[in-house]
């Protein structure tokens, strides 16, 4: 009895995960998936009643369906109180608009052509919206068997035969469908999964050596000048028998500096690619108002240029700055990721100019993120906000796909978004656009 408990409980935690994922993946898009399910139930009753007739249909059930649909197009101006309560109002409204809404509606016609293949597609559309294959059988079950239950319930003579003669032909719908589909976002899962660990292993291997560095040169910052300046004593008193070079010994006193800017490059460029690996899910009430301006002006404080002429290609115009609700940490990481693909885009470029931009509309904040390098084709700009999705047009090698990702994943958790603007060989531009908050002083 022990034993089932405990299965019972991994197998509801493991939907639960599955639930996050999907509905992390897809609410995101809630307005458009809405926006699809309130005009297409409707439509689709006129067409099967007045257009192509069929025997039966269902308005009540249809405007049902518009009703749970509109609750998703209408999911960003939820109460705060309701927000909690999201991923599992997708649950039922997938459950509802699919398994159970086909299944009831080809069992009601007989199992005839149009609604055996409108079920088809409902579960090719149920095997995409579950992502997962735990939640997409347990979405399968439910709306299957309270169909069948209502189904038999509504009519006075029960017939299965059509339902049953077409069952496998569903099977192999959704055993093909899925491998087709779950395998490649598994391996997406899987890589994330070990450059994770292969992230966390490797920055702990060099945080350690980085660490004894920086406290070695911490000890030469007191006593270097002490025994350059006996050096200098020592050369005007001709006690010196090998002089040091004089390039060598300016860069002696600037080698200090240098160590430490380095050790700083390297411990930012760890944070960087252990950020872009971690999935940024933010509470919304730990959220709070920061000054855009400020952040950019930090972010390129702390970003790790590779010389002044780099560091001297950014310019910015920040008079226009605004407050926006969410994390300092992750908003630096995104700045941090727009400007490393910029300067990777313009490193070949004579005259490379990369600008931020802030400003206001009546209904957003903006943030402009421009350069003038090689640009991104017109194929690329739909799938560059993917995980480990690198333009062919970038430098082999020059990243591993997960940057953009990152940044749109930390935008979306603020309630903002970002979108991409480019022509090759001219400029690529990013847009982040922020909602309208209070402002804080």
């Amino acid at each position: 009895m022990r034993s089932m408990k405990i299965w019972l409980n991994g197998v509801y935690s493991h939907i639960c995960r599955s639930l996050s994922e999907s509905a992390e993946y897809f609410l995101p898009h809630a307005f458009y998936i809405g926006i699809i399910g309130l005009i297409g139930f409707p439509s689709y009753y006129l067409l099967w009643t007045y257009i192509f007739p069929q025997p039966y249909d269902s308005l009540a059930l249809r405007l049902l369906g518009s009703l749970l649909f509109l609750g998703l197009t209408l999911l960003k101006v939820w109460p705060s109180w309701m927000r909690p309560y999201a991923n599992l109002y997708w649950l039922v409204g997938m459950t509802y608009a699919l398994p159970f809404f086909f299944t009831y509606m080809l069992l009601m016609n007989n199992g005839n052509i149009v609604w055996s293949m409108s079920t088809m597609a409902g579960l090719t559309l149920l095997i995409l919206a579950a992502y997962n294959w735990i939640l997409f059988i347990t979405m399968f079950l439910i709306g299957s068997l309270l169909a069948i239950l209502a189904y038999a319930l509504t009519v006075d003579k029960v017939v299965f035969s059509p339902y049953l003669v077409q069952l496998p032909i569903y099977t192999f719908l959704i055993i093909t469908t899925s491998i087709i589909f779950y395998y490649p976002y598994r391996l997406k899962q899987e890589k994330l999964k070990v450059l994770a660990s292969i992230g966390a292993e490797v920055s702990h291997e060099l945080r350690t050596p980085l660490m004894t560095i920086r406290n070695h040169a911490y000890g030469l910052e007191k006593n270097l000048p002490k025994l350059l300046h006996a050096y200098e004593l020592a050369k005007v008193h001709n006690l010196v028998t090998n002089t040091i070079r004089s390039d060598a010994f300016n860069a002696l006193e600037h080698s200090i500096k240098q160590i430490e800017s380095e050790v700083r490059h390297s411990n930012t460029v760890i944070d960087m690619l252990l950020m872009n690996l971690s999935n940024p899910k933010v509470n919304r009430e730990e959220l709070e108002h920061f000054s855009m301006a400020n952040i950019i002006t930090q972010a390129l404080q702390r970003y790790p240029f590779d010389s002044n002429k780099e560091r001297k290609v950014v310019k910015t115009e920040l008079s226009k700055d605004f407050q926006f609700l969410g994390s300092d940490i992750l908003m630096m990481h995104v700045i941090f990721n727009l400007l490393k693909n910029a300067l990777v885009f313009t490193n070949d470029v004579s005259e490379a100019s990369i600008e931020i931009t802030l400003d206001k509309k009546p209904n957003a904040n903006l943030l402009y993120f421009r350069d003038n390098g090689r640009g991104i084709s017109l194929q690329d700009k739909d799938s560059i906000f993917e995980n480990f999705y690198s333009s062919g047009n970038q430098d082999k090698g020059a990243g591993t796909g997960i940057g953009l990702a990152f940044c749109k994943k930390v935008l979306e958790s603020f309630n903002a978004s970002i979108k991409c603007d480019s022509e090759l060989g001219e400029f690529t531009e990013f847009v982040l656009s922020f909602p309208m908050t209070e402002q804080k002083n």
